[in-house]
């Protein structure tokens, strides 16, 4: 059930979302299940780490992203997807070769391949990653939504934590920053494995409540409900009423895509998205994951001399790096011409 604060229940359909809405989440729902499927399958053949022989994509981090505000240049929301990447980075605009270039270090991807994760950072298309220390990422969106909010900007930070946050320092410090400053913040804490954390806890109501944020459950709630909790978090949080933290309680136990395929049942009963406009939309998702693996395997691996060369730190950094030629470590001549190490 999801409780949305000083909020009434509202019904359980699909009338609220406009058509746009409702075939982005059928073609994302579709695109999250065959790309976990081929996912599994490389690491099964070795072509990638044998570790996601287990990957999930867990198809609510994708609606809950839909639900932010996204842009391709840049003036759109931040999210940090975290370990629920690529559910939320694919709803911000990325595809699902991008994925795989990044989980496969490929020279290609976006960080060539320096980045870690499950996630890779495009500030264009709002997306932040980083493999650092669980909760550290609610501080840095903090100042991110705090900035927006210094340039009167209608933007809003997206952040996706692991349970484990609540055993780290830093979260908390963000949490309290974000509650006392009212930083137009939404994390969600995925509190399907809290570890034991639960025990060190009164609740995760409670947390939020101590750090000023509002608080929703989500759980088995259809994907509507899912929409429209998100953007109320976020009218509040750009509205200077102050963040929200959402807790992502167990996937069904019906089966990971049953939600997915009840909100089907609902597009098609409701919106009349059924026959073949649909196995449009389900083909168009998996040509795009099909097209991914394919090309993934004549992608290049990264120049390790790319890897070792010196940082310049004498010339603007070119984004997302601050690596320059030459690609190769060693001595170089600097501007004035005499030569240095850096």
């Amino acid at each position: 059930m999801v409780r949305e604060p000083a909020s009434p229940p509202r019904p359980s359909s699909i009338a609220g979302l406009d058509r746009g809405v409702v075939e982005d989440l059928t073609f994302h729902g579709f695109q999250a299940r065959f790309l976990e499927d081929r996912v599994r399958a490389l690491a099964r053949d070795g072509e990638i780490d044998p570790g996601c022989a287990s990957f999930t994509i867990d198809v609510r981090s994708t609606v809950i992203a839909r639900a932010m505000y996204r842009a391709a240049d840049g003036s759109g929301d931040l999210c940090y997807p975290g370990g629920h990447s690529p559910g939320p980075s694919l709803a911000f605009g990325a595809t699902p070769l991008e994925f795989l270039r990044h989980l496969a270090s490929k020279g290609t991807s976006a960080g060539g391949a320096r980045e870690g994760g499950l996630s890779w950072a495009d500030t264009r298309r709002g997306l932040f990653g980083w493999a650092g220390p669980c909760g550290l990422m609610t501080q840095v969106l903090t100042g991110a939504a705090l900035a927006f909010r210094g340039r009167k900007q209608n933007r809003a930070a997206l952040v996706f934590e692991g349970c484990r946050a609540l055993d780290a320092g830093g979260w908390h410090e963000g949490m309290n920053l974000a509650g006392a400053l009212r930083a137009p913040l939404i994390v969600v804490l995925d509190a399907r494995d809290l570890d034991g954390a639960e025990q060190r806890v009164e609740s995760i109501g409670a947390v939020a409540k101590g750090y000023g944020f509002a608080f929703a459950e989500l759980g088995q709630d259809p994907f509507d409900a899912l929409v429209r909790v998100v953007t109320a978090a976020r009218r509040r949080a750009v509205d200077g009423s102050g963040p929200t933290l959402l807790e992502l309680g167990p996937r069904s136990e019906a089966g990971p895509w049953a939600l997915h395929e009840s909100f089907l049942e609902s597009a098609s009963d409701q919106w009349g998205l059924a026959g073949a406009e649909l196995a449009a939309i389900e083909r168009a998702a998996r040509a795009g994951v099909d097209h991914a693996v394919a090309r993934l395997g004549k992608e290049p691996s990264p120049d390790p001399r790319d890897a070792l060369a010196p940082v310049r730190t004498d010339h603007e950094p070119s984004p997302p790096w601050t690596r320059r030629e030459p690609p190769s470590p060693g001595r170089m001549e600097s501007q004035t011409g005499s030569a240095h190490v850096h």
